[in-house]
């Protein structure tokens, strides 16, 4: 029987399909840390939150009520990084601490990414990047976490405001 590779060649394909596969990985794989999720869900047992520069921050604690869900602002931070940031884009991330808890007997479902916005103090609306807070509200459920905006350049906190489409606006200031 007569084989069709020479060892030398076999070595050689070999060698070739695994330098192939790396490149492939390095080229279309997604950055270590990176998520393609919607709604931003973090994986359980998430290390302490870094961030990266802190340029402002501001204490809120103002409550709003929102699709039957109420939301509290807690508060507000404006840097360069945080470390759980997976969605990078705009040179700087505003921050916007919330709870949220649905004080109902039904589950509520807010689709948080098409109805908050940032407004800047020219008027422009910055939708938001990631999202920690679900959209599925369940009765007497707390929720505690994130509306993040990409910013391309910083800006005073208190000339900014939180808009919840159809409903209320929140200054960032205390």
């Amino acid at each position: 029987m007569r084989r069709f590779f020479t060892p030398r060649v076999r070595l050689a394909l070999g060698a070739a399909i695994i330098l192939l596969i790396t490149i492939l990985a390095v080229l279309y794989a997604p950055p270590e840390g990176e998520s393609n999720n919607v709604s931003g869900d973090l994986p359980l047992g998430t290390p302490t939150v870094v961030v990266m520069n802190r340029l402002d921050s501001v204490a809120i604690n103002r409550t709003v009520e929102f699709k039957g869900v109420h939301i509290t602002i807690k508060n507000a931070a404006l840097a360069t990084k945080f470390s759980d940031d997976r969605k990078r884009n705009g040179k700087y991330t505003l921050r916007v601490n919330a709870d949220a808890i649905n004080k109902g007997d039904s589950v509520l479902g807010i689709a948080y990414e098409s109805l908050v916005y940032l407004v800047m103090p020219s008027g422009e609306s910055v939708p938001t990047k990631l999202i920690s807070i679900k959209a599925d509200a369940l009765p007497g459920q707390l929720q505690s976490g994130f509306f993040d905006f990409p910013l391309s350049a910083p800006v005073p906190l208190s000339d900014l405001k939180v808009i919840f489409e159809g409903g209320p606006v929140v200054p960032l200031r205390a």
